[in-house]
């Protein structure tokens, strides 16, 4: 190995970690205490260590998100569902009735569960999971057992969560350069059910596979969805607001720094190995409009063609496909509405965004972070994302 320089950012953890897991006299290690051990392996040389702490942090971590997301998403699917203590709504008394159902059953979610022996974790030392801090680890460890495709594999799968990561990339480029390294088949490890389902539905539709496509497709679209909706829940965390405000404020600053983060999904979720897409989720319309069409569904064609121009109103293509539609001898009025999903997905949207618009250009902020207003109350800015786009090397 003389001769070959590869760089590592010095992520250490201890210090940002909170609360430890509970001491209940039972061995439990979390993402953090892995990740610690890794670490220590990794400067001690034990590589083979190494891959095994950083590869248990990855896992626990992915296992902390899924048991947060789980929980909120099923409990709020029951606040929802529960028959309200007033079939009459006065003063927004149904919101917080859901809240407090919401709450309660989140407090027995957990019990019998890992994450009842979990404490609570900062801020930062989450966003260096969620910036996949253990792949740094492992594509050294990797390379020092000469397992190179495994090494530019976690090389890769970092660089997709922080692009520009300077260190990162030369180390990529340096593996794409070894001869036991493949370009065609490197893998991100983190990727997406969705992003192979697309993949395999671009591929079919260039076979013209128009069944295939359909399949696909609609698979894609459907954990795409599931997905955004995990990352939107998994943005309902807490929130140090690092002072005391009256309770309309703390409502608000609270839900601004949630929306701000729900805002960040799309962006996060369009990514096909690396390569941003902003029309990702419109795209699959696209497709699926066209495949529908070839294969005689023409109801299906007509929704899906609606649920695209929900996102490009203007798009000449589609305007004219919709026009050709119409003119077909089958064709009925009640094909052409955009599918349930789309249409909800783009109304959140829409409000969303002015909601985020009206906090930008209303609320002062005097500086970076969260800013008093004259009137002492203030409104939460997040940080753009979680992503590591700079190197933290030491």
């Amino acid at each position: 190995m003389a001769g070959r320089t590869i760089n590592l950012s010095f992520i250490l953890l201890s210090s940002l970690l909170l609360v430890s897991a509970k001491d209940d006299g039972t061995e439990f290690k979390d993402f953090v205490q892995w990740f610690e051990e890794g670490a220590t392996a990794y400067l001690d040389e034990h590589w083979q260590e190494c891959l095994h702490a950083m590869q248990k942090s990855m896992a626990d971590f992915k296992q902390y998100k899924s048991e947060v997301v789980l929980c909120r998403l099923r409990c709020k699917d029951e606040a929802e569902a529960a028959q309200p203590l007033s079939m009459i709504d006065v003063e927004d008394l149904g919101f917080f009735e859901r809240q407090i159902r919401t709450t309660l059953c989140m407090m027995k979610c957990n019990e019998g569960t890992v994450h009842e022996k979990r404490g609570v974790y900062k801020e930062e030392v989450l966003k260096k999971f969620e910036s996949l801090a253990p792949y740094d680890y492992l594509q050294l460890c990797y390379f020092q057992r000469n397992m190179l495709k495994q090494a530019a594999d976690a090389a890769f799968t970092f660089l997709v969560a922080n692009p520009h990561h300077t260190s990162m990339k030369k180390n990529f480029d340096f593996y794409l350069s070894l001869p036991e390294v493949d370009r065609n088949d490197i893998t991100n490890l983190e990727a997406k059910k969705f992003v192979s389902l697309y993949v395999h539905g671009v591929d079919a539709y260039d076979k013209k596979n128009f069944e295939a496509v359909i399949q696909y497709f609609e698979e894609s679209l459907a954990d795409y969805m599931q997905n955004e909706k995990e990352c939107r829940a998994y943005c309902e965390g807490p929130f140090d607001q690092g002072w005391f405000p009256e309770f309309v404020p703390s409502i608000s600053n609270h839900f601004a720094y949630c929306l701000k983060c729900k805002s960040n999904c799309t962006y996060n979720l369009n990514s096909l190995n690396g390569e941003r897409h902003t029309d990702l989720l419109p795209s699959h319309y696209h497709y699926l409009q066209f495949a529908y069409f070839k294969v005689g569904k023409l109801k299906e064609a007509c929704e899906a063609a609606m649920s695209y121009l929900l996102f490009y109103p203007a798009d000449e293509e589609m305007l004219e496909n919709l026009k050709y539609y119409k003119s077909l001898p089958k064709a009925r009025k009640e094909y052409f509405h955009p599918r349930q999903e789309a249409f909800e997905y783009i109304q959140r949207f829409q409000y969303e965004q002015k909601i985020l618009n009206f906090i930008s250009t209303e609320y002062n902020y005097k500086q970076a972070g969260n800013k008093k207003g004259d009137d002492g109350e203030t409104i939460s800015k997040q940080e753009e994302d979680n992503k590591v786009d700079e190197d933290e090397s030491s």
